[in-house]
């Protein structure tokens, strides 16, 4: 990816599926879910494609995919209770 003093550094890179939803949050707390089916695609050339505008000073605090399925016997919290011996 090419990268210049306008459009920055890369800080991270998320690898998506068709079907899969991302979500971004701004370190001033503005939250954005996309569709991953709705990004254009980009070949190595580009400069890549922007997804959220940020107002001046904000940053993006944390990109991620969202789960597509959730495992029925699972803890809500995502901690798994380890058997007591």
């Amino acid at each position: 990816m090419k990268t210049t003093p306008r459009v920055g550094k890369v800080v991270g890179i998320l690898s998506v599926k068709e079907d899969s939803e991302l979500m971004i949050i701004t370190k001033q707390g503005q939250i954005i879910r996309i569709d991953s089916g709705g990004i254009r695609q980009a070949g190595r050339s580009t400069q890549g494609v922007k997804l959220v505008n940020v107002e001046a000073g904000d940053q993006v605090a944390a990109a991620s995919l969202i789960p597509d399925t959730v495992v029925p016997d699972a803890p809500a919290d995502g901690q798994e209770d380890l058997p007591l011996q």
